[in-house]
């Protein structure tokens, strides 16, 4: 499998040296070696056909796991997240990698199934191949990540924060309000983490926010892990005021209350890292712009399946859903949705709402054309396809989409099961004025129940469309 470059900037200039032992396979000078025709251009290693193997402690191939060539870092980095090259074993527990950043760089293995890593602060460019590499079980560190917004939005972070160990490839990403795990290599370690996009941070350094505000570490509670041991740290708090205190938000969040519910993957056990959405505009019609609604994550389930979010202060509709996808280099491979909840359990609740249990499954399509059916009492109406746009969508999910009458509309990525399929006008000024005219939604909004087949696709065919009339 091939590489792909990943860079990370260097995030700040901090007094702190990150500390990490590990355990490896190497020779006797205690560095991995790799061999091949290289040249250095701008620091920068061109070696052919760097391969290597990887197995679990159990001797099994390790399959799919993360492999991390990371560049080296000085202590005068402080904390950062060195720039480095990610790829994945094949299913035969291979890999290989046309370049590597340098001479001398860091290589890291990360299998977060088995929850066991490699780690080798340098190795260099050498031997014809790597040594098989066997991993260890890792030192895993659990935490919360808390996360008080601003009021001023030249300050606000947005919900995605990156964990790592400072000067080692160890990292993960890490949603605000969300419980994680990052697998570590066992002895001395610092860990940190700071806000996730580095455009962000660019802009918290120009507004002259301090780099002890913006990058943050943690306080072990000794000074070292064990291999295989497990450490709960924190909560963690990152708020741009030194005056906030983990306990004054939490107690803020608590008088908010909160949505809670669990994730089955499709082999019924936990599942841990799935996308979490809450719909409450089941309708879809604050779609206004653009030809489709996207996801937009809102947290991401922990270990044990379980996520949490935020009781929201509007709610346009008397119910609402949470949408689920797990996804897999980018790609939907499960999905699912919670059941109906009527909001008057919600309003009004200091405590945690559970929603309950939702099992994930293959995701489905459907395709589906609509035409125009006019109604003799709509004036100015015309059949022409291009003249009339509506709206299809999956009620109470984020799957809605626009389009002209008479094309071929094909909606991925979709929950299964039994589902209510809505189709309305795509003109969001019609949609506007009839819901100020407090107009049924019978009058303009068509729904038919569909059973969107596990893995497959569903052809729905011959929807009619008659443009609404306004009196």
């Amino acid at each position: 499998m091939r590489s792909s470059l990943l860079t990370l900037p260097v995030l700040a200039s901090f007094a702190v040296m990150a500390t990490v032992c590990g355990c490896s396979t190497s020779d006797n000078d205690g560095e991995v070696r790799i061999s091949g025709t290289a040249t250095d251009t701008e620091n920068t290693i061109v070696a052919s056909s760097i391969v290597g193997t990887v197995s679990r402690t159990d001797g099994k191939a390790a399959v799919n796991v993360i492999v991390r060539m990371a560049r080296m870092t000085q202590e005068s980095d402080g904390i950062a997240m060195p720039e480095f090259v990610e790829l994945q074993t094949d299913s035969a527990g291979s890999f290989s990698v046309d370049s590597v950043l340098a001479d001398s760089f860091q290589l890291a293995v990360i299998d977060t199934v088995a929850n066991e890593i490699y780690f080798q602060p340098k190795a260099t460019v050498k031997d014809s191949t790597f040594e098989p590499i066997q991993l260890t079980k890792a030192s895993i560190v659990s935490s919360k990540l808390l996360y008080q917004e601003a009021s001023e939005p030249e300050v606000a972070v947005g919900s995605h924060f990156r964990a790592f160990v400072p000067g080692t490839p160890f990292s993960r990403s890490v949603f605000a309000g969300d419980s994680f795990s990052l697998l570590i290599p066992p002895g001395k370690v610092r860990l940190a983490f700071c806000p996730g996009d580095p455009q962000i941070v660019a802009k918290l350094s120009e507004r002259g926010i301090a780099d002890s505000l913006i990058f943050r570490e943690w306080q072990m509670p000794k000074g070292s892990v064990k291999e295989g041991e497990s450490v709960e740290v924190g909560p963690f708090l990152w708020s741009v005021s030194p005056n906030v205190t983990i306990d004054t938000l939490i107690k803020e969040r608590e008088n908010r209350g909160r949505i809670s519910g669990k994730v089955n993957c499709k082999n019924g056990k936990p599942c841990q890292g799935v996308e979490v959405q809450l719909v409450t505009d089941l309708y879809g019609f604050n779609f206004t712009e653009g030809d489709s609604l996207v996801f937009k994550p809102e947290t991401v389930t922990d270990s044990s399946g379980r996520w949490y979010l935020p009781i929201p202060a509007e709610w346009p509709c008397d119910s609402f859903r949470v949408e689920f996808r797990r996804l897999d280099s980018n790609l939907v491979v499960e999905a699912g949705v919670s059941k109906y909840v009527s909001v008057k359990d919600v309003k009004n609740n200091k405590d945690t709402l559970n929603v309950g249990t939702v099992t994930l499954h293959r995701p489905s399509k459907l395709i589906s054309s609509v035409r125009v059916v006019l109604d003799s009492l709509v004036e100015g109406a015309s059949d022409n396809c291009m003249v009339n746009s509506v709206v299809l969508g999956i009620k109470g999910t984020t799957h809605f989409v626009r389009d002209i009458t008479c094309n071929l509309i094909t909606m991925s990525d979709l929950p299964d099961g039994d589902q209510d399929l809505i189709l309305y006008t795509g003109d969001p000024k019609v949609v506007s004025t009839l819901r100020n005219m407090e107009t049924p939604m019978s009058e303009f909004v068509s729904q038919v129940d569909v059973n969107l087949p596990e893995g497959w696709h569903l052809n729905q065919q011959g929807m009619t469309y008659a443009p609404p009339a306004i009196k």
